[in-house]
């Protein structure tokens, strides 16, 4: 009788222990599911101001709005940042951000701001992902600071690639000085790129492009010249009044503009000279690509307005880190080496293939007939 009950009890011990095993399971299971369910705070960088008259340039805010819309699954919850005109403001924004617990970032500083912010991830504490500074100095570093668009040694070799198929020798450069981090080696990197050839005599004036004097700049484009290129970006307005005086002057001659013009205020505000607009894009026109047509059409759609160029590199950015938080990486190390482990990452606007430092080599599209943009 006894063995009888000692059997007994045994067995209930078993059962328990297997009940209980099950129940711990259970609840690993379900914690782990809570993990990667688990919301993760993405920092996006919103322009103050971009479009003058304005408060804020919307455009990255909305980016990130819409893409949650689309996505209503994504662990992704928008932290919203703003970038302001002062560059000494970036790194205690950034530190402010990190400090209230933000790990990711999509940053939309220019080189003025990304440089001197380097420093913030340098160790792992934060990851960003750039789609605005094109600075040799964020180049070949390993880092947590990534970028999804060329750096402006490439860029101004496309610069200089699209001017050579122009005819003339006559050449007048009005390079900004509002963001001289990146416009200083980028003349320097586009007239090296010139050199080859020794066609070009060019004609370098500086000036602030958002301040610049009506008188000073007439004078400067009533000097014949066969072509003019705006070394400028941020999409600020009065790049299109510059490309305006400078084609009352030279009517036939054409106009070069940066990337980091693409935007609707400029090309409204450059009158009949839009016709003589020569762009490079890193990515093209919405009339070659049908899925950036059916992103700006959406886009349009639910906020009422076309965004700046720069927002489809944001969406990208987007993708890329849900992306990662969706195959389970929700730490800035976890995350950058799936980002730099994965050959090729697909987005809804075209691919993404980072190299061993999170750079990325630029595909440029030339863009023309850019009256059509404004459709």
């Amino acid at each position: 009788m006894k063995s009888t009950v000692g059997r007994s009890g045994f067995g209930i011990w078993i059962l328990a222990i297997v009940v209980l095993s099950g129940l711990l399971l259970a609840a690993v299971a379900w914690w782990l599911h809570g993990q990667t369910e688990r919301p993760i705070q993405v920092g996006i960088g919103i322009d103050l101001p971009v479009i003058y008259g304005a408060v804020i340039d919307p455009s990255d805010k909305n980016t990130g709005e819409l893409f949650l819309e689309e996505h209503p699954r994504s662990r992704i919850r928008i932290h919203d940042m703003y970038n302001r005109v002062d560059p000494q403001t970036a790194v205690p924004d950034l530190e402010a951000a990190i400090a209230a617990g933000v790990r990711f970032f999509i940053t939309t500083h220019a080189s003025s701001h990304a440089v001197p912010s380097i420093h913030l991830f340098a160790d792992g504490r934060a990851l960003g992902i750039n789609v605005a500074s094109t600075s040799l100095l964020l180049s070949g570093q390993d880092d947590f600071l990534l970028r999804i668009i060329p750096d402006l040694r490439q860029e101004q070799i496309e610069m200089a690639r699209q001017l050579e198929r122009l005819p003339g020798s006559r050449l007048l450069v009005l390079q900004d000085t509002s963001n001289l981090a990146w416009t200083d080696p980028a003349f320097a990197a586009f007239t090296g790129a010139l050199g080859a050839s020794g066609r070009w005599r060019i004609r370098h004036h500086k000036l602030e492009v958002g301040t610049f004097a009506l008188g000073e700049l007439s004078e400067i484009v009533a000097e014949p010249f066969d072509a003019l290129y705006i070394l400028a970006g941020t999409f600020m307005p009065p790049i299109g009044n510059i490309a305006q005086l400078f084609h009352q002057a030279q009517p036939e001659a054409p106009i070069l503009l940066t990337p980091w013009a693409r935007s609707p205020a400029v090309l409204e505000q450059a009158g009949d000279a839009i016709d003589h607009l020569l762009m490079v894009g890193h990515y093209p026109s919405r009339h070659d690509d049908a899925a950036v047509d059916a992103y700006l059409r959406r886009f349009d759609a639910r906020f009422g307005y076309t965004p700046q160029g720069m927002t489809l590199g944001t969406r990208q950015a987007l993708e890329l880190l849900d992306q990662a938080f969706a195959q389970g990486h929700d730490s800035p190390e976890t995350v950058k080496r799936y980002l730099l482990a994965t050959p090729l990452h697909q987005t809804s606007l075209g691919p993404i293939r980072f190299d061993a430092y999170g750079d990325v080599t630029g595909h440029f599209h030339t863009l023309t007939k850019l009256r059509r943009e404004l459709e």
